[in-house]
């Protein structure tokens, strides 16, 4: 049972339950579903909808799919009669959940952030928050800068680019952040690594492993140490938490 889905399934379940794993696509809730290679139908693995995690901390699709969620539960349906197959399918549309593995990559950017700087990179209302705001307007702009040099790709743009170990002047100026985000002491690698660890999307948000991979991780792991020393505060945009 489980087996297409299962690794993956399991690699998600880093917290919510471990119940109704996957629908099928009436909607229907299925705990064990088998989908035998070949079989008639697909099955899509039930994303989490739960919200857990400290403020601070939480990533932005936990916090926006709350609200997708009450908007569906608070609709459709027939007027004194059972929810219809199509209700149920439009509701469970509405809430599609999130990725557990790729919210634990972004809190693990918050506390990565908080060890190098001594601060949070946002405040405890994130996506009401000015410099969560700037932040992801800054995002949205970088992914959509062409490159200089012929072959090379935008780091915000193509998640396998943030692996270069070679940072040139257009990254520098570019890719790694907006100026206020950062302290002038960071390394290069340390701030592409946290860019892309809070990465507003999570769909092209860094994996674990690719996080395990990275070149200032790859670097310590060979022995050097980059020299990130802690400083203060970036008060930049305040958002009063």
């Amino acid at each position: 049972m489980l087996n297409r889905v299962g690794a993956t399934a399991l690699s998600m379940l880093t917290c919510g339950s471990m119940a109704n794993v996957c629908v099928d696509e009436s909607g229907d809730i299925n705990d064990l579903v088998d989908d035998g290679f070949g079989g008639s139908g697909t099955v899509d693995l039930r994303r989490m909808t739960s919200v857990v995690g400290s403020p601070h901390y939480v990533a932005p699709e936990i916090i926006a799919q709350t609200d997708k969620g009450r908007k569906a539960e608070g609709g459709g349906g027939v007027e004194g009669g059972a929810e219809s197959p199509q209700d149920r399918k439009s509701r469970h549309a509405a809430r599609v959940g999130y990725d557990g593995t790729k919210a634990d990559v972004w809190s693990a950017g918050v506390i990565l952030y908080a060890m190098l700087f001594r601060s949070l990179p946002f405040g405890e209302d994130l996506l009401r928050c000015p410099r969560y705001q700037a932040f992801q307007k800054w995002y949205n702009e970088a992914r959509q800068i062409l490159t200089p040099v012929p072959g090379k790709q935008n780091r915000r743009a193509v998640v396998e680019s943030t692996l270069d170990p070679v940072y040139d002047e257009f990254d520098e100026e570019e890719m790694l952040g907006p100026h206020w985000f950062f302290p002038s002491e960071i390394t290069a690698p340390g701030r592409d690594l946290i860019v892309a660890m809070l990465n507003p999307n999570p769909s092209d948000r860094l994996s674990i492993e690719a996080v395990l991979k990275h070149p200032w991780l790859r670097a310590m792991d060979d022995g050097f140490t980059f020299q990130d020393a802690p400083v203060a505060s970036t008060s930049a945009f305040g958002c009063g938490g």
